[in-house]
């Protein structure tokens, strides 16, 4: 059995914690939690590889940051930066590949 990365079990807790949101009817920070738990998903598909990857991670944790203060807009804000910046990072692996 191999061990769960730490994406995944970020990704887990975000989980619990969109469903704990969502039981107290704070839909907003229940919805960030749930996208960006869909983030360290992706983190754990394809780890990050270029600046952009780098980037992502920052923006990534900074959103979780902004959930611990209970801040849906700042946790909105840098998911959608960490998604950005994920796709610019898949563009450059591809491209590197060919």
């Amino acid at each position: 059995m191999t061990a769960e990365s730490v994406y995944r079990q970020i990704a887990r807790e975000l989980a619990a914690e969109a469903d704990q949101h969502a039981a107290e009817r704070h839909p907003q920070l229940g919805r960030c939690a749930a996208e960006l738990g869909l983030v360290y998903l992706k983190f754990d598909a394809h780890p990050p590889a270029t600046d952009h990857g780098v980037r992502a991670w920052n923006a990534a944790e900074a959103a979780r940051e902004s959930l611990q203060y209970g801040t849906a807009v700042g946790c909105g804000s840098d998911t959608a930066r960490a998604l950005l910046h994920l796709a610019l990072d898949a563009l450059a692996r591809e491209h590197a590949a060919h």
